[in-house]
């Protein structure tokens, strides 16, 4: 009876149920550039040209419509393929040229590589990114010191002009003769991710988790080998990374019905390699599927819909002792939802490294809004997992970070008023000769050249007070730092680049507190009471006695009495019938 009325005043709220819209500008076209090393020595560290097979993968989840250009280099840079916009027909003729991936090259001339697809290559104004996969150091000549040129001309010349024109380098590095060094600079100058394959086996895994970076895609948690799907999701694809031996890949459906390669079907596509099964279905029977496979952490499902959950982008690279905010939305055909009777219904949870939960508490006076705040994690890679359980649907966000150590910190003095931030600089006199730092703040804005500011001394602190940003604009700040330890030795100490947009002159967020179900209450009873607190839950004693509390009602009132109980009794008829679909409505 407590779950019927419950569901009695949901229903009710039902019929009122609306979706706020925020106005949404027109999308501008992703740019995706990938740059494949086809040296001599991939033969050793990449033997079974499983770079081929990486490729085809990547090529398979890159977004449609994008603009995208695949090269290989050596001592030379070649086009392997182009579309201006992605679709089927190219996917299919990509991954067929991606047999011609080979390793026959001489040398490794990533400058060339670079300065190639900065002159043939992103011309837009859409989310730019370099994808660059080698095995070695730059290479161009016999004369070592050529080769030292040319990696200087990449730092000092090339890395700008990247970062100039927004362009996020990721990188992925294969053996342990990498220049590691110049592969991460790239990365952590631009915003960008590194990796490093410790075998050629690892490349698709590295190419999956490199496609999510450049091209998010919703995705679902996938919990032993199961995962739900909802009225909303009309396709997904999921990537299967298979061991040698292991049995053929199939699909359980929730009708009981089995899908493998060879079904015959106009709405399920099935790609096979040797290493991984990619599983692409339209269409999809909404409940409960199941994978027959081997386990493995890998493994990932990723949806198409119109039911999505956001997340404020997050830099790759945080420094020690930033604290990181988390702010996370709902959108419905890119609505943002903040009705209630939906809000209610989900739990946002946040894992942090595969550890225990967390709870991710609604924003009370930011309707549709959740967030939390991650102080102080430890150096290192870390994997935030934050999982979205509506009852009725599910969704993941997988977000790699990395937390860098640097001697000095940055603090971000914020005039919203005035549209402006200074920025204060503390060196950590215990590792670092104060008198000794330099810093150089290069400022990028779109479609602008970047400027070059000295930070000075005031006061005794290093500030710098940034140009003031107008509404809708963005700006990117990278530092060049050099100093002396208290022992004399010259170093360059690392800070992450910063990103100020509209959102540092906000207003700051409330206090929130997690909204926690009580223990003697179901998840669904739970929230729906917490989203209504008018809505009393009613007493076993109560219950007893319902029809005697009609009978006051009705004595009180019999014509308000009478219709009231007339609505709930044809509510409770209808209840057992119709709760999944009203339920299913909520998203």
């Amino acid at each position: 009876m407590k779950t019927s009325i419950i569901v009695f005043f949901i229903s009710l709220l039902l019929i009122a149920s609306k979706v706020n819209s925020t106005p949404q500008s027109p999308t501008d076209t992703d740019e995706i550039q990938i740059l494949i090393d086809v040296s001599g020595s991939m033969k050793q560290n990449d033997p079974q040209n499983l770079r081929a097979d990486a490729a085809q993968l990547i090529i398979n989840l890159l977004p449609d419509n994008a603009k995208v250009s695949i090269w290989l280099f050596a001592e030379k840079t070649t086009l392997l393929s182009h579309s201006d916009a992605v679709d089927k027909t190219w996917r299919t003729q990509a991954a067929k040229t991606s047999q011609s991936i080979h390793s026959r090259g001489i040398y490794t001339h990533i400058e060339d590589a670079i300065q190639t697809t900065l002159k043939q290559g992103f011309s837009g104004n859409g989310n730019k990114n370099l994808i660059l996969l080698t095995d070695g150091m730059v290479d161009i000549s016999k004369d070592i010191m050529v080769s030292a040129d040319s990696r200087e001309r990449i730092l000092s010349e090339w890395l700008p002009t990247l970062r100039q024109k927004n362009i996020k380098v990721q990188t992925i590095g294969l053996s342990e003769q990498t220049d590691k060094e110049l592969l991460e600079k790239l990365a952590f100058e631009t915003g960008g991710w590194h990796e490093t394959a410790e075998s050629a086996e690892q490349l698709q895994r590295l190419f999956l988790k490199t496609a999510q970076k450049v091209a998010p895609q919703d995705t679902l948690p996938l919990n032993d080998n199961k995962f739900s799907i909802d009225n909303s999701i009309k396709e997904f694809s999921i990537v299967v990374f298979k061991k040698a031996g292991a049995p053929a890949t199939q699909l359980i459906a929730p009708d009981q019905q089995k899908l493998n390669k060879k079904t015959d079907s106009k709405t399920l596509f099935w790609l096979e390699s040797s290493g991984y099964d990619l599983i692409t279905l339209k269409q999809p029977i909404p409940g409960e599927w199941q994978l027959e496979a081997s386990a493995d952490p890998d493994n990932q499902v990723m949806i198409l819909t119109d039911l999505k959950l956001q997340i404020d982008e997050l830099n790759n690279f945080i420094a020690e002792k930033q604290s990181i905010p988390l702010k996370l939305h709902f959108t419905e055909q890119d609505k943002i939802i903040t009705h209630p009777d939906f809000l209610s219904l989900v739990n946002l949870t946040l894992s942090i490294d595969h550890q225990d939960p967390i709870n991710i508490p609604a924003i009370a006076t930011e309707p549709g809004f959740f967030s939390r705040s991650l102080n102080e994690l430890p150096k290192g890679k870390h994997q935030l997992t934050i999982i979205a359980d509506g009852k009725t649907f599910q969704r993941e966000i997988n977000q790699d970070i990395e937390v860098v150590t640097s001697p000095i910190t940055l603090e971000k003095l914020i005039d919203a008023e005035n549209r402006q931030i200074s920025l204060k600089f503390q060196p950590d006199i215990s590792q670092l000769d104060s008198s000794s730092v330099a810093i150089t703040a290069i400022i990028h804005k779109p479609n602008l050249a970047a400027e070059s500011q000295l930070v000075e001394e005031q006061d005794g602190v290093l500030q710098l007070k940034l140009p003031v940003l107008a509404a809708g604009e963005t700006m990117l700040i990278n530092f060049n730092i050099t100093a002396k330890t208290l022992d004399g030795s010259s170093v360059a100490p690392l800070l992450p680049p910063i990103s100020i947009d509209d959102s540092f002159f906000a207003p700051p967020a409330p206090a929130v507190s997690p909204v926690e179900p009580q223990a003697s209450l179901t998840p669904e009873v739970a929230d729906a009471t917490q989203a209504q607190p008018e809505t009393e839950v009613v007493p076993a004693e109560v219950e007893s006695n319902w029809g005697i509390t009609i009978a006051i009602v009705l004595t009180v009132n019999l014509l308000l009495g009478g219709m009231g109980f007339f609505i709930y009794k044809k509510l409770k008829i209808a209840h057992a019938k119709k709760q999944q679909q009203i339920l299913e409505r909520l998203a």
